[in-house]
């Protein structure tokens, strides 16, 4: 038993060791986003107030049926979204490398439980529900073009590079 207590504790040293040498490896801070992870940030908040937004809406007392809006959108561009969540997570592995993952699931929580919490309406719910058929008619662009409403909350929480 103490053999294998050893072991264990070698092989946790060895591996903190190496995830040190992988965090020390990785790109520097720039202390900013840039410009295109300004816009991913945008997008991904946009995206997580159509998901929570639907989700809500579509429940009683609103009825809205925005649900199945949402994953038609997750189905048609869901690849898009990724992407832009890609991009957020590079820029936070860059910006926290030494505790990219509760930093990440942070901000995270904080923005999903914003929109989570939104205080339902029927104007909010109307609202959501044309976003998200204007999304689906109208495509990725004006999507893109919509999130835009986030550029001051998002320079808030962030610096951005000149």
């Amino acid at each position: 038993m103490l053999r294998s207590m050893k072991v264990c504790v070698t092989l946790t040293v060895l591996c903190s060791l190496i995830a040190d040498a992988a965090l020390a490896a990785g790109p520097k801070p720039r202390v900013c986003f840039t410009k295109a992870e300004e816009s991913a940030e945008q997008i991904v908040r946009g995206g997580l107030r159509l998901r929570e937004g639907a989700a809500g809406c579509d429940a009683r007392p609103w009825d809205m049926h925005t649900q199945p809006l949402w994953e038609k959108i997750e189905k048609q561009f869901g690849s898009r979204l990724k992407q832009q969540t890609d991009i957020r997570h590079k820029a936070f592995q860059r910006e926290f490398s030494k505790d990219v993952e509760n930093s990440e699931r942070a901000w995270d929580g904080r923005t999903v439980l914003y929109f989570r919490n939104y205080p339902l309406s029927v104007p909010y719910c109307a609202e959501v529900k044309k976003n998200l058929e204007d999304f689906l008619k109208k495509g990725w662009p004006v999507f893109v073009a919509s999130t835009r409403l986030y550029k001051i909350p998002v320079e808030e929480d962030y610096k951005i590079c000149d």
